[in-house]
């Protein structure tokens, strides 16, 4: 249930501060694990994440910049982050996505 509190207050304009830490944390680990169990490994061999508000660039590829948790919505198939990145990988997230 947790997984789904980041985007259901987004489109109503309401925000929230997530730990910082956990986020980080929290990204890396999708972005290991196999997408047969929910994660993004596969798709991080096509793109780069790079985050603008923490030391954290993984993956191969094309790169897509954006704050940590909305590159975490993003590589968790969550579309209400995607307007937030930027990069010429993020046409390759936005079809995953």
């Amino acid at each position: 249930m947790s997984g789904l509190l980041p985007q259901i207050p987004r489109p109503l304009g309401l925000t929230r501060v997530y730990p910082q830490a956990a986020v980080v944390r929290s990204l890396r680990y999708q972005a290991r694990t196999p997408a047969a169990f929910g994660g993004a490994k596969e798709l991080m061999a096509r793109i780069r994440l790079t985050a603008t508000d923490a030391d954290l660039s993984i993956g191969d590829g094309l790169e897509v910049s954006g704050t940590a948790l909305s590159l975490l919505l993003a590589i968790s198939g969550r579309r209400v982050a995607l307007d937030e990145l930027d990069g010429p990988g993020t046409p390759t997230l936005t079809m995953a996505a």
